[in-house]
């Protein structure tokens, strides 16, 4: 039974992919919305993310800006994530610019990873809010809860956990537990782990 599903699996990404070269790079970024979550680790690697071993990505991968956008690369070179992660259902990556996600690093449901902005239906607010493009950057063994917003220019520190619904606009330091919108430093998980020793 496990070698007809690797087979079925087979040709399935071999499809994906011959329909991808043949109408775009946008099949692909549509199909993630509802993929073979046996194939999605390969389907992200063949169109240049880089994608370690031993993650986990649950299903759904809502992507923008990988194409026709005035950041975009028109394939995933914008995505880079480490060994032993795991992506939750229905991330939402803006690639406009780079995501880099370290081993290890948990990311939950529904959290949204938005590396610009722009305002430019309205000529009043986009003089007042250019064009902006950053990347985010998320250290290993972080942790962001679910439907958490990660902003532009944001790095998130190593061992960290982002609160559930927060809204991250500045960078998270390391080893600290984050909560609210915006999101604010509940504690340092160092001092707590010093008190305990005491």
């Amino acid at each position: 039974m496990k070698a007809v599903t690797r087979f079925a699996n087979a040709v399935e990404y071999c499809a994906v992919r011959i329909l991808a070269w043949t109408v775009g790079i946008s099949f692909v970024v549509r199909y993630l919305r509802n993929p073979n979550p046996a194939i999605t680790r390969k389907l992200l690697i063949a169109f240049g993310a880089e994608v370690g071993p031993g993650t986990t990505l649950k299903r759904t991968l809502l992507l923008d800006n990988v194409c026709r956008d005035a950041n975009s690369t028109g394939d995933f070179s914008h995505l880079k994530i480490g060994s032993n992660c795991y992506i939750g259902d229905c991330v939402f990556l803006d690639l406009a610019d780079n995501i880099v996600i370290e081993d290890g690093a948990v990311v939950a449901g529904r959290a949204s990873f938005i590396t610009h902005s722009e305002c430019n239906r309205s000529r009043f607010l986009s003089r007042r809010f250019p064009r902006m493009c950053a990347p985010i950057v998320l250290k290993q063994g972080s942790w962001i809860g679910f439907g958490a917003t990660i902003l532009a220019g944001v790095t998130v520190g190593e061992n960290t956990a982002i609160g559930a619904g927060a809204l991250l606009l500045q960078d998270a330091e390391p080893y600290s537990v984050y909560v609210g919108s915006p999101a604010r430093k509940l504690r340092s998980l160092v001092e707590q782990a010093l008190q305990r020793i005491r």
